[in-house]
């Protein structure tokens, strides 16, 4: 895109819609993250609704970020008000297709153990696949929204899974 007036520089924040925000809040507290901006009494503006494509828009928000990477993407937690937001069936877990949020995990495993014993629902033990891979190990939790969290832990100096290359299937760009 060199031949561009504009580019995206970077990820900014991803907002996770909540069923009950405090809950969410201190679900990813257990995860590390920790309150940059608390807006859960802040009334939204008119012109809110609009940059969204909506008639109305109405919520209560909290952002968040992980300490470790201070200026890397934000997590924009909202409990729509108006309209309200939908969410998954948990009693169709494994049938519906999730939405994914996936973190770079430092101890995959010690997180495991350390978030089952706090009460958070894992979809299976942490699975560790061929080394080949590049992957030491991903667990995968629920959030109290039926978003699933994976947390992928990789070996050092990887910067994604070496999937085609282990698998045997041509490098795509």
């Amino acid at each position: 895109m060199s031949d561009a007036e504009w580019a995206l520089s970077r990820l900014y924040h991803t907002v996770i819609n909540c069923r009950d925000l405090d809950e969410s809040v201190a679900f990813y507290r257990k995860l590390g993250f920790e309150v940059l901006n608390d807006r859960r009494n802040v009334d939204w503006p008119d012109f809110v609704a609009g940059i969204f494509g909506l008639s109305k828009a109405k919520g209560r928000g909290v952002l968040m970020v992980l300490p470790s990477d201070p200026d890397g993407p934000m997590m924009d937690l909202i409990e729509w008000m108006e309209p309200k937001a939908a969410f998954p069936d948990p009693a169709a877990r494994k049938t519906q297709v999730p939405r994914i949020i996936a973190f770079r995990t430092q101890n995959v495993h010690a997180a495991y153990e350390a978030l089952s014993k706090s009460g958070v629902v894992f979809t299976q033990a942490p699975h560790v696949p061929d080394a080949a891979l590049g992957i030491v190990g991903t667990a995968c939790c629920y959030d109290p929204n039926g978003n699933i969290i994976e947390m992928i832990e990789l070996q050092p100096g990887v910067r994604h899974s070496r999937a085609n290359e282990a698998l045997g299937n041509k490098a795509s760009n």
